[in-house]
C-alpha cells in the first residue's frame, strides 16, 4: 500500500470517466472553481456613493446556473430584470438630471411553491452583486407599526447587513 496521496486530476479523471460511462455523457463533472461556495460578496462592495456595475444578463446567469438546476425561465428573467435595474441606477448616478426620463419602480414578485428557490436565488445574486439582503415575513409588518413591526425595521437590518454603510444599503436587496 503506498504512502502518498493520490494525484487530485487523476482522481478527477476516473470519477469523470466512471460517469461518463454510467450516465453516458448526461453527468459532468464540475471543474474546481465551480464547486466553490458562493462569495461572499466581499470583493464586490461599492466604494462611496459610486455604483460600479457592468455585469451582463449572461454573465448572471451563467452564474446562477451553477447553483440552481431546473429554473432555467426564472433565472433568464430574474437575471434580465437585475442587470436592467442596476444598469439603470448606474446611469441615473452617473447622468445629468435633464436626461433621465420617468422612474422605473423595480419591484419583483416571485410566485411558487414552497423549496423551489425562490429565496435562494435572491440571495445569490446579492451575494454576487455585494449588496446587503435582509428578508422579512410580510405578515408580522403593517405599514403603521400599529401592530406587529415595522417598514423600518426592515431598512435597519438592511444597514446592518450592509455594516453600517448607508451607501451600500441603498442598492441592496429587501426580500418579503
Amino acid at each position: 500500500m503506498s504512502t502518498t496521496a493520490p494525484d487530485p486530476n487523476e482522481i478527477r479523471k476516473e470519477i469523470s470517466d466512471f460517469l461518463n460511462e454510467k450516465y453516458q455523457g448526461q453527468v459532468v463533472m464540475p471543474q474546481p472553481d465551480e464547486v466553490a461556495p458562493p462569495p461572499t460578496g466581499e470583493d464586490n462592495k461599492n466604494e462611496g456613493t459610486k455604483l460600479h456595475f457592468d455585469l451582463k444578463p449572461e454573465e448572471l446567469e451563467a452564474y446562477l446556473e451553477k447553483y440552481v438546476v431546473n429554473q432555467e425561465e426564472a433565472i433568464e428573467i430574474r437575471a434580465t430584470k437585475i442587470c436592467t435595474h442596476f444598469n439603470r441606477m448606474s446611469f441615473e448616478l452617473n447622468a445629468n438630471d435633464d436626461e433621465i426620463l420617468g422612474n422605473i419602480k423595480s419591484n419583483v414578485i416571485m410566485i411558487g411553491p414552497t423549496g423551489v428557490g425562490k429565496t435562494y436565488l435572491v440571495k445569490l445574486i446579492a451575494n454576487k452583486l455585494g449588496v446587503p439582503f435582509v428578508k422579512g415575513d410580510a405578515t408580522k409588518f403593517s405599514e403603521t407599526g400599529y401592530v406587529g413591526g415595522d417598514v423600518e425595521e426592515l431598512i435597519r437590518e438592511l444597514v446592518r447587513e450592509a455594516k453600517g454603510d448607508i451607501q451600500l444599503a441603498e442598492y441592496g436587496i429587501v426580500y418579503l
